[in-house]
């Protein structure tokens, strides 16, 4: 079976000889013979190519959300993944698993349903995951995010952590993979960790952590420097 790699000198080839000249292509009766035996290698490879399995074209994917409709005569999920509804579809080869870690069908399932569905997707029809594996868990819980407005203390450089001031609290935050922005020709620009000082002022939007003192945080805004103006 012939590769597609292998196809592409062909290819090059053929579109080299169509590019000549026609007078070029009159003088040499046996280049014409040539071209007609490339051309229907070309054609026969390019069928062969058709008939070929489109494993290459799926490409793994996971959909993690709530089901929020079951059209069972189509064998058809609709999950909501962070706010966008997802098509799913599985057949009967599909393995589930239940939240007790039973195998389950798809009549088992309910709407409302925490999905992990595993499969693939059709780089040539990426709308729909073929569903191979579908396990039912608990609905996470929601990551609940606050905004800390405060003054920058201590700084940890190597671990991008630092003590903020809030309110008459002190936090450490952790903000490591955090997006650290401010203000610049009124707009609005992003930076390294090292672009923060001692005594900015911040707003911090994060989650506390168990609450030990701690934030994770997820943005850090620079209002204003301690030691200078953010927008020189």
């Amino acid at each position: 079976m012939v590769t597609p790699k292998q196809l592409l000198p062909l290819l090059f080839v053929f579109s080299l000889f169509l590019a000549m000249p026609i007078g070029a292509v009159e003088d040499v009766s046996t280049d014409q013979e040539k071209a007609n035996l490339l051309r229907k290698e070309v054609e026969a490879i390019l069928a062969e190519t058709d008939d070929q399995s489109s494993d290459r074209l799926l490409v793994k994917r996971a959909f993690c959300g709530n089901l929020i409709a079951h059209r069972k005569d189509d064998q058809e999920l609709s999950i909501d993944v962070r706010g966008e509804e997802k098509l799913a579809s599985y057949d009967d080869d599909a393995t589930m698993i239940g939240i007790n870690r039973e195998g389950i069908s798809p009549a088992d399932l309910e709407i409302g349903n925490y999905l992990v569905a595993m499969g693939y997707l059709d780089r040539l029809e990426p709308d729909k995951l073929a569903i191979k594996r579908l396990v039912v868990q608990e609905t996470p819980a929601l990551a609940v995010r606050e905004s800390f407005f405060g003054l920058v203390g201590d700084i940890s450089s190597e671990e991008e952590v630092f003590i903020l001031t809030h309110d008459g609290l002190v936090f450490e935050v952790l903000a490591k993979g955090a997006k650290l922005s401010y203000r610049e020709d009124d707009k609005i620009t992003t930076a390294k960790f090292s672009r923060l000082e001692e005594q900015d002022r911040v707003v911090v939007v994060g989650q506390r952590k168990d609450d030990n003192g701690r934030i994770e945080a997820t943005k850090i805004h620079i209002v204003s420097s301690g030691f200078a103006d953010p927008q020189e």
